[in-house]
């Protein structure tokens, strides 16, 4: 097992962003399903994109700055370059039809973003993002993979793409966000000190209502604040349910962090942020994680911790969560999930984070948790309460190898009060 020093981060920094320090686990492909016993140190195990076919123009159908109607395997692959900002959008009013074995490619203009570097700082921690796209929607999206034949949302350009992004009232009214049987992956929301749409969950889904996600993939996709593939933010009764979570992560690195500042980071794999009545079931969480820095080249960076609570600065709104971070939960479940070796390296909650929450917020039934790490708290940390029983922990969780600085973690920890039923 090699150990990675910060020279082969950024030697290798293109689609790798390996967590700082850490192990590269033996290098095998992000797709890779690996035993328990292979996981190993945890690490954000992320590859590299494939360059692009120089005959990529000669097949498949070219896409610039709109995406709507319905999208069939004859076109696929699309090749989508983005408008002169590097956006595509789904149009108010459009509805998007992704249908089984669609590959969208979401390349940029490759050239563009290799030649991104600031000649005064060429390790600068922001090189390499123009020409890359980002997606927007603001009508309805329907993704209908299947088994045999799921929908690849991808990119060939060596540093990624910015993702997909939704926008409160402003993509709400064409129908509500459907994803089945859909890869994700591969995005790069690396704009440090950044807007939350450049920062915040690879599928960013600010969205007044319901969002769907079923039979799914999320890997090797890395965002800068919260929230490494999914961030479900306002969101009401959704569900996502019988997918895996794989090698995502938030890699904070801030820019103009003081000498003794904390991070507050969270979610390694997913968010629910100010939503309610959402599912979370069935679903496999594996190798996800956080990690912080401060400096402003890859050659300088200096870790940072995450913020525990209580803290002497009185600051709420915390991180951590090596797969999940809930924030102001209302009757939420999170039901027959499997958590295996996720972490977080310095700060609290291997598995779960919860904060802000009331009676009955979240219930925790039929989960796995194995092997997950943190440097502080327990497996789930539950913190803020308010009112009656917060979080309901039922008796069939199970948990097996979880660790803290190196010792057996405990199950639970925080200052909300927890029951069994």
């Amino acid at each position: 097992m090699k150990t990675l020093a910060l020279s082969d981060v950024v030697s290798r920094f293109a689609l790798v962003v390996p967590l700082l320090g850490l192990c590269a686990c033996g290098g095998e492909p992000a797709s890779t399903t690996l035993a328990d016993e292979e996981l190993g140190t945890p690490t954000l195990h992320l590859e590299a994109a494939s360059a692009p076919s120089e005959d990529t123009g000669s097949r498949g159908t070219l896409i610039s700055g709109t995406l709507s109607g319905t999208l069939t395997l004859t076109g696929s692959p699309y090749l989508i370059s983005g408008d002169a900002n590097g956006v595509v959008t789904v149009p108010k009013g459009h509805v998007l039809k992704v249908m089984p074995g669609v590959i969208l490619d979401f390349r940029g203009r490759p050239d563009v973003t290799e030649a991104d570097v600031d000649p005064h700082s060429p390790s600068s921690v922001m090189n390499h993002q123009r020409g890359r796209v980002e997606m927007r929607v603001y009508g309805g999206i329907q993704v209908r993979g299947t088994a045999s034949q799921p929908v690849i949302f991808t990119s060939t350009n060596p540093y990624g793409w910015w993702g997909m992004n939704f926008f409160g009232a402003g993509s709400v009214g064409d129908g509500h966000p459907y994803f089945e049987s859909m890869v994700f992956e591969k995005v790069r929301k690396n704009d440090y000190n950044g807007p939350r749409g450049s920062t915040r969950g690879a599928l960013w889904a600010y969205y007044l209502g319901p969002v769907t996600i079923l039979n799914s993939v999320f890997r090797n996709n890395v965002a800068s604040a919260k929230c490494g593939a999914l961030d479900l933010m306002f969101t009401v009764g959704s569900r996502v349910e019988n997918s895996t979570f794989e090698y995502n992560g938030t890699l904070d690195i801030d820019r103009f962090a003081q000498a003794g500042s904390y991070a507050m980071t969270g979610g390694g794999a997913m968010c629910v942020t100010h939503g309610r009545n959402s599912v979370v079931r069935n679903n496999v969480f594996r190798g996800n994680g956080l990690e912080a820095f401060s400096g402003f080249t890859w050659n300088r960076l200096a870790r940072r911790p995450l913020l525990d609570w209580p803290n002497v600065q009185g600051t709420y709104d915390l991180g951590g969560g090596g797969a999940l971070h809930y924030f102001q939960p209302d009757n939420d479940l999170i039901e027959n999930n499997r958590f295996v070796g996720n972490f977080v390296t310095q700060g609290p909650a291997a598995a779960i984070y919860v904060e802000h929450i009331g009676t009955r917020g979240v219930l925790l039934r039929g989960n796995r948790f194995e092997n997950n790490q943190s440097a502080s708290g327990g497996v789930v940390v539950c913190n803020r309460g308010s009112g009656g029983v917060n979080l309901v922990l039922a008796a069939d969780n199970l948990f097996s190898g979880n660790k803290v600085n190196g010792g057996m973690a405990p199950p639970v920890s925080g200052d909300c009060s927890v029951a069994a039923q």
